[in-house]
């Protein structure tokens, strides 16, 4: 049996069409369980895997997929989830610079309230072009060969104003496409500021939040965010994330880099074809 469900959310009506034993609200804790489980392992907030799950995920269990407006509000709330539980974690065992935190994460933050503020007359399109190009470019660049810094994580050393320069254009896009573009933090830090991997996944996810709290001020005011499905996906990160960041301290750094490069990159595969398409 079919059945229709409508929600408004913030002034704007979402429809959903699934079976009678597969609501909106079960689909999204499942698909906010997983990504919230990558977001701890990998250090990417979870957006970049959640966007897609939500986006293509339903039609394969028989129902609707949801608007790309909504789902980008969905994700900016499971970056601040994500990204707050996971560096917490990861702070425990050492893994975030906090002079890196402090240069790049209020520059990205300001950027991501503009860009969220901007994507509201975004159309839908151009936001899953703008999430397909940073999405191919960071599986690109994760898969370089790099060098990083050695030593102790209070010895590193970075270009303050690059830094700020990249969390500042990282920050800008991802607050658009509602990821806090965490992923695209992390290949800057590797491939850019030589920071060593493990550093570079906990500082990301601290510098993150700064932008995924800006940008969900900026989805919520623009009315992109649905209350309901956002406290699915806020419990979802509760359980899930912390669960991620401790297989992710038992993990390589390599092997890390290499399976977010693939969901990355598979990632921008699918959005392109969805951006020049439409399908």
């Amino acid at each position: 049996m079919i059945r229709t469900t409508s929600r408004m959310s913030s002034g704007w009506r979402t429809s959903f069409v699934y079976p009678a034993l597969v609501s909106p609200e079960v689909l999204t804790a499942i698909s906010g369980a997983i990504s919230s489980f990558l977001s701890g392992l990998l250090g990417i907030g979870g957006g970049l895997v959640l966007a897609p799950l939500l986006l293509y995920g339903p039609p394969l269990a028989g129902a609707a997929a949801f608007p790309v407006k909504l789902v980008t509000g969905l994700t900016i709330v499971q970056a601040v989830s994500g990204s707050v539980l996971g560096a917490m974690r990861h702070r425990r065992y050492g893994n975030v610079s906090w002079p890196l935190v402090r240069t790049m994460g209020p520059v990205g933050g300001v950027a991501s309230l503009i860009g969220a503020l901007l994507s509201r007359d975004t159309p839908d399109r151009a936001l899953l072009f703008i999430f397909a190009a940073f999405s191919l470019a960071g599986a690109v660049a994760l898969l370089l060969p790099v060098r990083t810094q050695e030593g102790p994580v209070s010895e590193l050393r970075f270009n303050v104003p690059l830094a700020a320069g990249i969390a500042a254009a990282i920050g800008f896009f991802g607050g658009m496409v509602g990821i806090g573009a965490i992923a695209f933090i992390i290949a800057a830090l590797v491939y850019v500021l030589r920071i060593p991997a493990h550093v570079a996944i906990g500082s990301s996810l601290a510098i993150g939040f700064f932008a995924a709290v800006a940008g969900f001020i900026g989805k919520a005011a623009t009315a992109q965010v649905d209350p309901l499905l956002g406290l699915v996906v806020f419990g979802s990160a509760i359980v899930a994330s912390p669960v991620g960041a401790a297989v992710s301290q038992r993990s390589r750094p390599k092997v890390l880099m290499t399976l977010l490069a693939v969901i990355v990159g598979l990632t921008a595969v699918r959005m392109f074809w969805q951006a020049f398409t439409g399908a």
